[in-house]
């Protein structure tokens, strides 16, 4: 591990409206929980989570407080992919290596969430940083977070969904400048974690996760066009490869509820950005590599 990262905890997608997008994404199979609405902030969230990660879908509930930025987001690139958190077991010290390596990593600060359960509120919290806008140049916005109540949000019931979905196997974005990125990513993750090729950037995280950061002709090859930006020139993270249990399975359903998919390769299943809050979906059935 480098700057005590570990893992994607989990990615970030931005949403307009977090009733429509649990519409979406339970039309898509998964089991969505209650809202989160964040203590802090002027957010709200819904988390579909994994045994050992999830998807965070992220919506404004409160205009007049604190957004973390995401009314610029939305305002930008519309919904889709904002970010990503990397999780560790200590973000004090994880603080603490990213400053002596030369990240503005700004200061630790603790984040509540309401857990909405309709017969009672839960509060689980997290300890995070959040690394500066050029030190992670590529990745749109990345925070460092600890759990520190990880059992308030992965109940049993949960992590059971339709779809057969088990995790998170890797993030995809287009980028233009294969040094600049490249250079950010090893201060942020690791000179053995980072490879820079003639098609873009990739990142493997010690779980084996990846982050692939492509040239826009090759991340249009596989991933196809990004939609919802205005800002064609920047960084853009765009999609997510998903894992799940069987491609006849989740095949059979998104014909059943209606959603168009494509098959990239035999191996993947495609599901469009406008399908899915502005995020393409792949799912595989390989694990993380």
């Amino acid at each position: 591990m480098h700057n005590g990262i570990e893992s994607i905890d989990h990615p970030v997608i931005a949403a307009r409206n977090l009733d429509a997008a649990r519409a979406t994404f339970e039309r898509l199979g998964f089991t969505v929980p209650p809202r989160g609405s964040h203590v802090e902030w002027g957010t709200g969230n819904l988390c579909i989570m994994f045994p050992d990660d999830y998807i965070e879908i992220r919506a404004i509930i409160d205009a007049s407080r604190f957004t973390m930025h995401l009314d610029e987001h939305l305002d930008a690139f519309g919904e889709g992919l904002m970010g990503i958190a990397f999780s560790t077991a200590d973000v004090e010290r994880s603080h603490g290596e990213m400053l002596q390596h030369g990240i503005d990593a700004g200061e630790v600060s603790t984040l509540t969430r309401n857990f909405e359960h309709p017969e009672r509120w839960t509060h689980p919290s997290f300890r995070l940083c959040v690394p500066g806008a050029d030190d992670i140049h590529g990745l749109m916005h990345v925070v460092v977070l600890q759990h520190l109540t990880p059992e308030l949000i992965r109940e049993p019931g949960f992590l059971t969904h339709a779809n057969g979905c088990i995790g998170v196997n890797s993030i995809a974005g287009m980028i233009q400048d294969i040094e600049r990125v490249s250079s950010r990513l090893r201060r942020l993750l690791g000179d053995r974690a980072v490879m820079a090729h003639q098609h873009g950037v990739t990142a493997r995280l010690p779980t084996g996760q990846r982050i692939d950061l492509l040239l826009p002709q090759d991340y249009e090859r596989i991933y196809a066009r990004i939609v919802g930006t205005r800002e064609q020139d920047g960084p853009r993270l765009g999609a997510l490869t998903l894992r799940v249990r069987s491609l006849d399975v989740i095949a059979k359903l998104l014909q059943a509820n209606g959603v168009t998919s494509a098959e990239p390769s035999a191996a993947q299943i495609r599901v469009a950005p406008e399908d899915a809050c502005g995020t393409t979906l792949h799912f595989t059935e390989s694990a993380a590599s």
